[in-house]
């Protein structure tokens, strides 16, 4: 394993951190790969960061490698982790993801992201806009579950999906044409009625108990309904 005795003079003097594994921390919010001779931030390879560690020779390797490289910020390290940039989160075991790496985690974007729980599910679907039926037939459905924020999606038949992001105790819809809405909704039992724009989108649970709607308030009510939707 090659080490890069001549930067070492350098990043001491900027108190870098060294690791016992081959990475170096120069900076909060900073990692560098002794052997791969590049450094990361929380928004992935960084060029002028890897220019100023390295030299101007590895920032412009790098440069190059990412030109020829898809759009992907996510990364691996010669450690064997990997970290997502769009997760904020680095694991151990690399892109198996089942074993977070929380110290380079919380080194790269400063806290440990809760881990996803993804639940799926199935049901019936009809979308209008203003009077006209624009589909009616079945959905799949998914609630995706981190820390305290939720996020469900409804995939219909024909390919269009329309995904509900929680922010504090309301939601808004994003659609699949980059739409951002805020949602309104009534309370039928299992199904539920979502306006959003001109669009009305109704959702039955397949064979579910109705959700509960105890307070009346349309965020919870909401939230209800997704939950026993999405369960």
């Amino acid at each position: 394993m090659r080490v890069l005795t001549a930067a070492l003079p350098l990043l001491a003097s900027g108190a870098a951190l060294a690791q016992a594994n081959g990475l170096i921390y120069p900076n909060p919010g900073t990692v560098c790969d002794q052997v791969g001779r590049v450094c990361y931030d929380s928004y992935g390879p960084s060029v002028g960061i890897t220019a100023e560690i390295y030299g101007p020779d590895a920032g412009n390797t790098l440069a190059r490698n990412l030109s020829q490289s898809s759009n992907s910020r996510d990364f691996r390290l010669s450690t064997g982790q990997a970290c997502s940039v769009a997760e904020r989160t680095c694991w151990n075991d690399g892109w198996g993801k089942s074993k977070v790496a929380t110290g380079l985690t919380q080194q790269l974007f400063g806290s440990v992201q809760a881990a996803k729980q993804v639940s799926r599910g199935s049901g019936l679907c009809s979308l209008s806009r203003g009077s006209m039926r624009v589909f009616d037939g079945g959905c799949t459905l998914k609630q995706v579950k981190q820390g305290s924020e939720n996020r469900y999606e409804v995939k219909l038949e024909n390919g269009n999906r329309y995904v509900f992001k929680q922010q504090g105790s309301n939601f808004v819809i994003n659609d699949g044409f980059g739409g951002n809405w805020p949602a309104t909704f009534v309370d039928h039992g299992n199904t539920g009625i979502f306006r959003f724009g001109d669009y009305k989108l109704v959702a039955t649970q397949n064979n579910g108990a109705p959700a509960s709607n105890a307070n009346g308030a349309v965020g919870t009510a909401l939230g209800n309904l997704l939950n026993a939707l999405f369960k």
